[in-house]
């Protein structure tokens, strides 16, 4: 099947677009390595119990915000009429959903509490609760970046959140505060992340109470807030039942699991489908181009993820040993059962996009509703036949499910084979099993320190380069440092 080159795609894309896509690539990037650079050095002071606490707590306060958000950025974003109200009714709604949250939050804490059997979880919860109430005083000044395109400064803002965050996560963690050093970090990030977007918007709105045009923006969101808590249920759930079947202790190996296995992979999905989106839209109308536009994004996710996922995969036992501590050995099964599973979410990625431009969206709430049946479904006797590792591979599994289900649909709506859609990923998938296999039987055989773990990595990493260009015919190598070339102009010329 014929390809388009990466240079050809992306000629025709505005170069505004490009240079917003940029920053937030470039965002994206530096939060992803603060945050694993925090990870890492949390990991060597506090305990897996410290992350379970803290990640129960995260995990309740997920679902809260995803209520009290209710889709009302998007709803308000999207308008034509009455934005000025809009945002005053917008942030009513916020307000008082945020508050009844916060007031229940308060009540059921102690049940949460006794339901994982720790009393440290209550006031965490309570803590946390006034990250229903920071973002807010930002509200306005987000909605009006987001309407403008200003993409820039919203990358900005969330650089200074995430640096925030990790300066008082460690340094907090550092003099003794054990677990609550993740939340005053978490607190710490959003008050820098609202202090930052008020820098560069300083929009003044008050709450408004406007009856009708509150219930246009809940009507708008309630359907926004059902696939948000569908996908909370898909995201979340496996770690609700590892923390009320396995302990805390538990919980927090494989949330370290999940930071590593999952969002690496799925980290670089967003940020290759943020450059080639903008090129989908602008071609909705041509199959024949949206076909190629989506095989194109298949190709570039997988030969950007496939190295990280295989490679960490392989080489989690020198990865949680050298770099995270013996205390977290128990989680070298799980990140290299999940490290695929981000590599299988990261290929699910692009689909939404191209279902939604041909008017088929049913095809993604279809797969994510049975996706959450099955997770709710099968999770607990995953974990309670298997354990951590139990819950890594059902869930994988059903990713795989998801995967295969997708490709099956859009194969049949874009006219094309499931065979065609696939092969563009075969030499990269080719590559990544050769290095897998390289890896593992290397790892056997030389000693466990930090200058084999690089020397390790870096083999792999030429060895996939190698490979790749062979399979391809270098088409895959040139084809995706074009892309990296195209974006980077647009972004000097800021």
């Amino acid at each position: 099947m014929k390809q388009i080159p990466i240079p050809n795609v992306l000629s025709n894309m505005q170069t505004g677009t490009v240079r917003n896509i940029y920053h937030t690539g470039i965002s994206q990037l530096i939060i992803l390595l603060l945050s694993i650079v925090m990870i890492i050095v949390l990991a060597k002071i506090l305990t897996p119990a410290d992350f379970g606490v803290v990640g129960t707590g995260t995990i309740f306060m997920a679902l809260f915000m995803t209520v009290q958000n209710f889709g009302i950025l998007q709803a308000v974003v999207q308008r034509d009429t009455r934005i000025e109200d809009s945002i005053s009714a917008g942030l009513t709604i916020r307000w008082l959903i945020g508050g009844s949250i916060a007031f229940t939050v308060i009540i059921f804490s102690p049940m949460i509490s006794d339901f994982f059997g720790n009393a440290a979880i209550s006031p965490v919860l309570i803590v946390l609760s006034l990250n229903l109430f920071i973002p807010i005083f930002g509200f306005s000044s987000q909605v009006l970046l987001t309407r403008s395109l200003d993409f820039y400064h919203l990358a900005l803002a969330g650089i200074m959140q995430s640096i925030v965050t990790f300066f008082f996560s460690v340094g907090t963690a550092m003099i003794g505060f054990s677990f609550w050093s993740l939340v005053i970090g978490t607190i710490s990030g959003s008050i820098a992340y609202v202090v930052a977007l008020r820098k560069f918007n300083n929009a003044h709105f008050k709450p408004k109470l406007d009856m009708n045009l509150m219930k246009e923006i809940i009507r708008f969101g309630g359907h926004v807030l059902i696939t948000n808590i569908m996908a909370f249920v898909i995201f979340n759930f496996d770690q609700i039942a590892i923390g009320k079947m396995l302990g805390l202790t538990s919980l927090g190996i494989y949330l370290i699991a999940i930071k590593f296995g999952r969002l690496l992979g799925e980290q670089i999905a967003g940020t290759v489908n943020r450059v080639l989106f903008p090129t989908m839209a602008r071609i909705k109308d041509n199959i024949s181009l949206l076909r190629n536009g989506y095989i194109l994004s298949l190709r570039m996710i997988a030969i950007a993820s496939v190295p990280l996922s295989f490679g960490l995969s392989a080489l989690s036992h020198f990865f949680i040993v050298l770099i995270l501590g013996p205390s977290w050995i128990s989680a070298v099964i799980p990140l290299s059962i999940l490290a695929f599973q981000g590599l299988l979410n990261a290929l699910i990625t692009p689909a939404g996009n191209v279902l939604v431009s041909i008017g088929k969206p049913k095809h993604m709430s279809i797969p994510a509703t049975y996706q959450a049946i099955a997770i709710v479904v099968g999770i607990y006797p995953a974990v309670q036949l298997y354990g951590i590792n139990g819950a890594c591979l059902w869930t994988t599994f059903v990713s795989l499910g998801v995967l295969l289900y997708i490709l099956v649909v859009l194969s049949k709506n874009l006219g094309v084979s499931i065979f065609e859609v696939a092969r563009p990923m075969m030499p990269a998938l080719a590559s990544g099993t050769i290095m897998f296999f390289f890896l593992i039987l290397t790892t056997q055989i030389i000693p466990s320190t930090i200058v084999t773990f690089i020397a390790e990595a870096i083999a792999g990493l030429l060895l996939y380069i190698g490979f790749l260009h062979l399979f391809s015919k270098g088409r895959d190598v040139r084809d995706f440092l074009s892309m990296m070339k195209r974006l980077k102009p647009s972004y000097r010329k800021q």
